[in-house]
């Protein structure tokens, strides 16, 4: 008996001491209420390094806590090769990931929280720690498999500079809202939010008056250089339409680029400044056409859905008024003004402005269901064009919950509408942007009484950023390939099976497939040729077989073909592929192509199939872009 009581005291201490081990010498610990089983909700932590100053062998703590409780712990270390699985209990509860120093875990110079479950990003955080914690923004954990990813950088260095961008367009210089009065109530919020560079459109007027007021009481080392954009003698005195001001030095400012019918410095323009620490940044100010007002299509057919109504509209004919002239604005800015302004310059941009357009990522289908959405899927051009040319939607990188974060500028003052409005942007380029937080401003401020209800028709968009010096950073990652979206692109075959057609290839969906006509056999060679939906600078082609290893089909012998035309078509490419089910690439350089084709010349069975397609090409080169016309 006494020693059973022994035994049962002396058990647990082991435990705890071999707990405590492993806490020290394992290199991924996980702490939940049970171990993780397949269908359960569960957490995955990992930890990425980099840096020229990481500590040796470093341990990192992460918490997955709601309403004060942790509901997952992990502890990982530089060993750590994959993630900590664990389960919680937290579903539907509003919670944070911390990242702290306990226990002897360490924090890097820079800490970024990424949580996402499978591609859609739930919260994002960039942390410079000055304390003992690091905390991320507030997200709603969803059941099913969650992702916490958090990289810490070591650096001795210098970090960067704090910049706050803001862009608002002022309406009628300001004075549509309420004349003079209203002007200087305007340059009262500008002082309140603080910019460090303030982008204005429809400054009409109000630029010499918005800079005296922001430089009022300023020491002579914080107060802003102002530029004036449209600078042409055509829109002078009346409609100098952009501004730019800069509390750091303006060392240039670029020469107008006219494109003519379709637009001058009335619609695009910038500078270039230097940050305190030698960093250059490239500004850009921009209004992009408004006619084929694309909200108010979406608001009526919103409103229609809502109260059972016919559609006046279809998917198409709302995206489509992106054609009407803002598709041609963003092709120039994009392949014309930014190359030829820049000719190589690599320093980071700050593009922001009235885009007149609204949010492809916010009109995807993750939010087809978000209030004011109605179930509608747009894939709008403008702001597609933007992202695949590399910008950062910066609000939205921010707040990535759309339905959550609406982050409506249209219209604070006639009123938000049934469907929500965000047409006005501030957009990052480049590796050295860090994007802290972003917010609208659509409230009037409490010493300016509510005998109006704002200032302007349109909200402002205000971001923190830090933006790093390019000689201080770590080395890159690998550049990830940029992939021309299946969702533009369609599919046509030589020979298909019923149930297995082209576009089958370019579904997403790895459990379906294109496969040439099996019964009667169609003889070899067979190929399916994609449209790209736009005229790309394509780089490889990825092939994946068949998943559902049957033996049939594999294409064992291959050629390329390019076109622009869809006419006449040029090899690019050739070659032979093991017969096995891993996924196959092909490297090549096809510029100006719109039209790509695989054409099997082998395959086991004397037949072809294609689970996916996918077509890398390089970014920034995109010359031409159509609107998926589904609906």
């Amino acid at each position: 008996m006494c020693k059973n009581r022994m035994n049962f005291i002396i058990m647990p201490i082991l435990a705890f001491i071999l707990m405590i081990s492993m806490l020290a010498t394992d290199s991924a610990i996980g702490l939940a209420a049970a171990g993780a089983a397949p269908g359960k909700d569960t957490v995955n932590f990992s930890v990425e390094l980099n840096g020229d100053s990481v500590p040796r062998n470093p341990r990192f703590k992460l918490e997955l806590v709601c309403n004060g409780r942790t509901e997952a712990l992990a502890v990982l270390n530089s060993q750590s090769k994959a993630p900590v699985n664990l389960p919680h209990h937290a579903a539907g509860q509003l919670c944070t990931v911390q990242a702290s120093t306990d226990g002897g875990a360490v924090l890097g110079n820079e800490v970024v929280f990424t949580i996402r479950q499978d591609e859609d990003v739930l919260a994002r955080r960039v942390v410079y720690p000055d304390g003992q914690q690091a905390v991320s923004t507030d997200f709603h954990v969803p059941h099913g498999e969650l992702t916490v990813e958090v990289s810490h950088e070591f650096t001795e260095g210098p970090l960067g500079t704090p910049v706050r961008a803001m862009v608002w367009n002022l309406w009628g210089g300001g004075r549509s809202a309420g004349g003079e009065e209203n002007v200087q109530q305007i340059i009262d919020v500008m002082r309140h939010e603080n910019p460090d560079i303030l982008f204005t459109v429809e400054t009409y007027r109000s630029g010499e008056k918005i800079l005296a007021g922001l430089n009022e009481g300023l020491p002579e080392d914080q107060q802003y250089t102002a530029v004036q954009v449209t600078n042409e003698p055509v829109h002078q005195p009346d409609n100098d339409n952009l501004w730019i001001f800069s509390r750091f030095p303006v060392v240039k400012q670029y020469p107008v680029m006219k494109h003519p019918g379709l637009m001058n410095s009335f619609h695009f323009g910038g500078i270039k400044v230097q940050l305190p620490d030698g960093q250059e940044v490239n500004v850009f100010n921009t209004w992009i056409y408004h006619e084929g007002w694309a909200w108010d299509y979406v608001n009526r057919t919103v409103g229609e859905i809502t109260y059972g109504l016919p559609r006046t509209y279809t998917n198409a004919e709302i995206v489509a008024t992106d054609l009407v002239r803002r598709i041609e604005h963003i092709r120039k800015i994009l392949t014309v003004n930014l190359p030829t302004l820049l000719q190589g310059d690599t320093s980071p941009i700050l593009l922001a402005g009235d885009f007149n357009t609204l949010s492809s990522t916010d009109w995807s289908e993750r939010f087809a269901d978000a209030p004011g959405h109605a179930g509608l899927v747009l894939q709008w051009p403008v702001t597609s064009l933007m992202e695949e040319a590399g910008f950062i939607d910066s609000y939205r990188w921010a707040n990535p919950d759309a339905a959550r974060y609406p982050g409506s500028t249209w219209s604070p003052y006639h009123g938000y509408g049934m469907a929500p409005g965000r047409i006005d942007y501030i957009w990052a380029y480049g590796q050295e942007m860090r994007i802290l937080g972003s917010h609208t401003r659509d409230q009037r401020l409490p010493e300016h009484g509510t005998d109006r209800l704002f200032y302007s028709d349109h909200a402002a968009v205000i971001t923190d950023l830090i933006i790093r010096n390019s000689n201080t950073l770590p080395d890159p990652p690998e550049p990830q390939p940029s992939y021309v979206p299946h969702s533009q692109m369609t599919a046509y075959s030589t020979s298909e099976h019923v149930g297995y057609e082209a576009s089958k290839a370019i579904d997403g969906n790895l459990k379906t497939m294109w496969h040439s006509e099996w019964a009667p056999k169609d003889p070899l060679p067979q190929s399916i040729t994609l449209d790209l939906g736009g005229v790309y600078d394509v780089t490889g082609l990825d092939y994946q077989t068949r998943a559902d290893f049957k033996p049939d089909g594999i294409i064992t012998g291959y050629r390329v073909l390019a076109s622009a035309d869809g006419a006449q078509f040029a090899e690019v490419a050739s070659g032979v592929w093991d017969r096995d089910y891993y996924l196959k690439k092909i490297e090549f350089f096809a510029p100006g192509t719109r039209y790509l084709r695989l054409e099997a010349t082998e395959g086991s069975g004397g037949v072809a199939s294609a689970a996916e397609i996918r077509v890398r090409y390089e970014p920034g080169k995109v010359q031409e872009s159509v609107v998926n016309a589904g609906e």
